[in-house]
């Protein structure tokens, strides 16, 4: 039996091992002062029954030749520890639709995920009074991140639909509405159709996000990976140095971050508003030996503030992460059978284009 592909890889791999981990040592080489940033401190659990919520989204496409056929989803969990009914309340959104082929196709969808965890999320707080929301990943992250397409929008059509979309765009329209909400928009035939409806995403999303952030001082933001390196400053993102260096139970110091100070553009809509928001950041390690965890907060937090999230956090952890973040996103990922069996429901005519190798 001849070798394929994957057996010479898995011997590549094996014949490699140690000069590949000498090289993942000297990644890790530079000497830092790790004691020096992160507490070493047994949490003790919140003995309070605080109403906690926790959100997640997820999205998946498949490729036909003509079209994308795209599934987008996310889910709030509420968990009320002092109701008579269900412990666990729902709520959920969820889409099916076709695409066209595009540049930024992954961002239009990863931004309407977004837009559906921001407005589920929202839901919550109006029909639950909930002391304390769990969202999934780096609202900072969201807000630096620039707006794909805009600069293709002439400065003049520009402003004439955002002197016109705030009171139009609002918590009850959905990204998949935007075509009929908009639709006189939409006829400049100079204009490509997906740039437009990109750009309103977009302004919907950055609504969206400051009618949930009016609720700011309830919001954990966690996140299981990050890239940020404001603490050591080095090639290796802090979260991982953290991870290496650390195996107990314990936090870092906190750092501060303006929004101002990470954006080189300005916002399309509620510019004084995102630019004057403070972030609270620092990493946490809520059980020995498990992973370390990056948390934000979208506002100024004091020291007592930061204990007490932590130990709000630890009372809602198992395996050293939140509960509820868990269940949210084995609730909603969307995995590749999962859009192929979509795909066949629908029965459509179109070809992906693959069948060939099947």
């Amino acid at each position: 039996m001849g070798y394929n592909m994957l057996d010479l890889l898995y011997t590549e791999a094996l014949k490699k091992k140690s000069s590949i981990n000498l090289k993942v040592d000297d990644i890790f080489e530079k000497k830092i002062d790790i004691k020096s940033e992160w507490n070493s401190k047994k949490i003790e659990p919140s003995e309070f029954d605080f109403i906690l919520a926790a959100g997640d989204g997820s999205f998946n496409k498949k490729k036909f030749i003509g079209f994308n056929f795209y599934a987008v989803g996310a889910e709030t969990l509420v968990y009320t520890p002092r109701a008579e009914t269900s412990r666990i309340q729902t709520i959920e959104t969820v889409e099916v639709d076709i695409m066209s082929h595009q540049y930024f196709i992954e961002d239009r969808l990863r931004n309407m995920m977004a837009t559906f965890e921001i407005k589920t999320a929202t839901k919550s707080f109006e029909e639950y009074d909930i002391d304390y929301y769990m969202d999934d990943g780096s609202i900072l992250g969201d807000l630096i991140r620039p707006i794909p397409t805009e600069k293709n929008i002439p400065i003049a059509y520009k402003n004439s639909i955002l002197r016109s979309i705030h009171d139009n765009i609002n918590t009850n329209i959905f990204s998949i509405n935007l075509k009929e909400e908009f639709k006189d928009l939409l006829e400049n035939e100079e204009i490509d159709e997906n740039t437009l409806l990109t750009f309103l995403e977009n302004l919907e999303h950055l609504i969206a996000l400051k009618y949930l952030l009016n609720n700011k001082e309830k919001i954990i933001a966690v996140s299981k990976t990050s890239t940020s390196n404001d603490i050591f400053h080095g090639n290796v993102p802090d979260i991982a140095l953290f991870d290496r260096f650390t195996k107990d139970e314990g936090y870092s110091n906190p750092y501060y971050k303006k929004v101002t100070n990470e954006v080189k553009h300005d916002f399309p809509i509620e510019d004084d508003f995102f630019k004057n928001m403070w972030f609270t950041v620092f990493f946490v390690r809520l059980e020995n030996n498990k992973n370390v965890i990056k948390i934000e907060l979208p506002y100024y937090a004091k020291e007592e503030e930061i204990e007490n999230i932590i130990s709000i956090l630890k009372s809602n952890a198992t395996d050293g992460y939140p509960f509820l973040l868990k269940k949210a996103h084995n609730d909603v990922v969307i995995k590749n059978k999962d859009i192929n069996s979509l795909s066949q429901i629908i029965e459509f005519i179109d070809k992906s284009g693959r069948e060939m190798l099947n």
